[in-house]
């Protein structure tokens, strides 16, 4: 792979901590009261955010079955595509287009509930940290056959969604909301 193909392959590692960053400047200094302290508990409430929107997409929008082909291709095609062919490289990765759309939906959701911009951004950066440690754990899990304790309790569970029931195990980067909703996957002994 040449350093063009990898900086596309994963364009998300770098559009979004520029976001991320930009996001952050800018309502800091538009804000009326700068708290920069606030981002010591907004990130880390983003990052739960983060493995409840990917548990609730991966359940309720990538599985869901769509009658037309123009709302499936883009509700979930790239999604089932991965599952047809889960260790084809090129199908890992989430298309960053659809993350950024995704991700203007979701910023939009939360500027309508916080009514603050700063604290909206510090909000979205934590969900976009989640994100890219989901990319991160998701490419390693399928990629590579490193297989550490917490690498191979992902994999084992991410792989029980792909090849036994996908209908469990909608959480690779944490089982949390598997536990919540009962979906954690039936034979589990870790």
């Amino acid at each position: 792979m040449t350093w063009k193909e990898g900086l596309a392959r994963f364009s998300s590692f770098w559009i979004f901590p520029a976001l991320a960053v930009v996001a952050l400047v800018l309502s800091h200094h538009y804000e009326a009261t700068n708290r920069s302290r606030d981002l010591f508990w907004l990130i880390p409430l983003g990052v739960l955010a983060w493995t409840l929107i990917e548990y609730g997409l991966h359940r309720f929008v990538f599985h869901i079955e769509v009658r037309s082909s123009t709302i499936r291709r883009l509700v979930n095609a790239s999604h089932l595509e991965h599952h047809e062919a889960p260790r084809d490289k090129g199908r890992i990765l989430v298309r960053t287009p659809y993350a950024l759309v995704v991700s203007g939906v979701v910023a939009a959701a939360i500027a309508a509930l916080c009514r603050d911009l700063f604290s909206s951004a510090g909000i979205l950066s934590g969900i976009w940290a989640g994100f890219l440690y989901y990319e991160s754990v998701h490419y390693r899990v399928h990629a590579t056959s490193g297989n550490g304790p917490l690498v191979g309790r992902q994999r084992r569970a991410h792989f029980y969604h792909h090849f036994h029931c996908a209908d469990r195990s909608f959480g690779v980067t944490t089982p949390l909301w598997d536990y919540v909703f009962g979906t954690w996957r039936a034979d589990a002994t870790d």
